[in-house]
């Protein structure tokens, strides 16, 4: 039997022995991937044909193996639903990227029988997995017991009731919101030095002409996603942290992290957040290759000078198109980082200069767009060697004045509203018409 009293999960992430129950091990988790997928398939399956269905005997020998793996190895096996996650003997499973929907199916499909877990001690056996598969079959009505279903009883294998843990779980979070708040707090600070580091390796890897294989930060950003659906304000707070001497990573970092928050606003699924997130954390590595004396200059830049840094975009795609395969998610971090430089439109200004009306040149991305408006509020409220850093309210309002015609209207003012700022609130009608300088 699972052992709810006793169960403590403080975070869906992490590999820390101390906050989230045991170390990581590569051999278990590759055994658990393939335990959470075989229960997917089969569940899916069991809504079109009877456990009965030769179509079944080859998946349930199948998941049998895996399962009898895991007791050989541990000597019990525990599988829990917490949360969008499943945990293998309290450690947190891992899955593909292009797996997370299929997880999240089972886990909806699981507790929507009651189901919040599985437990054995000793090996099973494909009539105890049938029976267990039974349990969400389209014709099963009756909740299952702990010993499965009346008529179709499991032997070896035993049945956690999602409603019991959840209320478990409930109470833990009741007792403790300060520990919640805590543990989330430091490990969104955990990913984000993560993410800091992952990224300082690679510019360098760009710089010497071997750029490194970004996918490896697919798992950084997931983690970002999820952390912005849980706890948004500790999210935006990690973008105030910022290193001059470091300022090209720390930017990607932060821009990667607003446009998720914003992405969030504006409706995007957590896969959508993931493809964002991931362009926008690389969308100026060029940059690296472009000389410090230039890339910090003070004052105008010659012609010679411009044409420089106007190919780091493209250093950026060419990188981008030295890995390996071409898919469509590597044509839209191609396109994305082309697109983010353009302006949105052409600017209609009056006898005075002011800007009038803007209109619109081309259809950009939405990605595009986001990314823009992130990269750009970033970098005015960096410190950078030939100005100081713009205030929040003076950045957005510079955005919305000035450089208007470089956004989407529409999603700078979504974006006024994330970042809980109303620039025209707060400058005076002065300060609303200031020019911009020291870029």
């Amino acid at each position: 039997m699972l052992d709810t009293h006793n169960l403590k999960v403080t975070q869906s992430q992490g590999e820390n022995v101390g906050e989230f129950g045991r170390a990581y091990s590569e051999k278990l988790q590759t055994l658990a991937r393939g335990l959470v997928s075989g229960l997917y398939m089969l569940i899916r399956s069991v809504k079109m044909y009877d456990p009965d269905n030769a179509v079944f005997e080859k998946p349930l020998l199948q998941l049998q193996d895996i399962i009898n793996q895991i007791i050989s190895k541990e000597g019990r096996l525990e599988l829990v639903g917490v949360k969008d996650s499943f945990y293998l003997n309290n450690m947190l499973v891992k899955v593909d990227l292009n797996s997370i929907d299929n997880q999240r199916y089972l886990l909806g499909e699981m507790r929507d029988k009651d189901v919040g877990g599985i437990s054995l001690n000793k090996p099973v056996t494909v009539p105890d997995l049938k029976n267990f598969i039974w349990i969400f079959s389209k014709e099963q009505t009756a909740a299952a017991e702990e010993d499965g279903l009346a008529g179709r009883k499991l032997l070896n294998m035993k049945v956690a009731r999602f409603s019991r843990l959840r209320e478990k779980l409930n109470r833990d979070d009741l007792a403790n919101p300060d520990d919640q708040k805590v543990d989330r707090k430091k490990y969104a600070m955990t990913v984000y030095a993560r993410a800091v580091f992952f990224l300082s390796k690679y510019l360098e890897s760009v710089q010497q002409g071997k750029p490194l294989n970004t996918s490896k930060a697919l798992r950084l950003v997931q983690d970002f996603v999820d952390i912005s659906f849980e706890q948004k304000t500790h999210f935006l707070g990690m973008t105030t942290m910022k290193r001059e001497a470091d300022y090209l990573v720390y930017h990607q970092v932060n821009v990667c992290l607003m446009s998720i928050v914003f992405g969030q606003e504006l409706g995007l699924t957590k896969a959508q957040l993931r493809d964002l997130g991931y362009i926008a954390l690389f969308h100026d590595a060029g940059m690296s290759t472009i000389p410090e004396e230039l890339a910090t200059k003070r004052g105008a830049l010659s012609a010679e000078e411009k044409a420089i840094i106007q190919k780091a975009p493209l250093i950026s795609i060419r990188n981008i198109l030295m890995e390996k395969g071409f898919s469509r998610s590597t044509l839209l971090r191609v396109v994305t980082t082309f697109e983010h430089k353009a302006d949105f439109g052409t600017a209609v200004r009056d006898g005075r200069g002011n800007i009038q009306m803007i209109i619109p040149k081309t259809n950009l991305g939405v990605f595009a767009k986001i990314i823009a408006i992130c990269d750009t509020f970033d970098a005015l409220t960096s410190r950078r060697p030939y100005r100081e850093a713009y205030g929040p309210e003076v950045a957005l309002m510079l955005m919305w004045t000035e450089m208007r015609n470089k956004f989407d209207p529409e999603l700078l003012q979504v974006f006024m509203r994330v970042m809980a700022i109303q620039p025209v609130k707060v400058l005076s009608r002065r300060q609303q018409t200031m020019s911009l300088g020291g870029l």
